[in-house]
């Protein structure tokens, strides 16, 4: 997983048996629980996004303010700030543990 915020490398959980598996960007602070399905400690999404499978800058849609969707053309995942939800993440696919 990378950090949506800076699209570096986020730490993975130490072992596949951890009962709440999180990635957690160090220089951020921001936390993807792989359980939930969720992000922690994302600030307000503005008009710059980096991809979470990937970490490259995902573009936007509209291209001008207010961005309402962000797409990853390198692997397809998006982001809707209207509804604050993420497609196409799947974590235990993004690189190895």
């Amino acid at each position: 997983m990378f950090c949506p915020v800076c699209g570096r490398a986020m730490a993975s959980p130490r072992g596949r048996d951890v009962p709440f598996p999180m990635h957690v960007c160090a220089v951020d602070g921001v936390v993807f629980d792989e359980k939930r399905d969720r992000w922690y400690g994302l600030p307000e999404i503005g008009e710059k996004l980096c991809c979470p499978v990937c970490g490259q800058a995902m573009e936007g849609e509209p291209p001008e303010p207010p961005v309402r969707l962000f797409f990853c053309y390198q692997c397809g995942t998006t982001f809707d700030k209207g509804r604050s939800a993420w497609y196409g993440i799947v974590p235990h696919l993004a690189g190895p543990p």
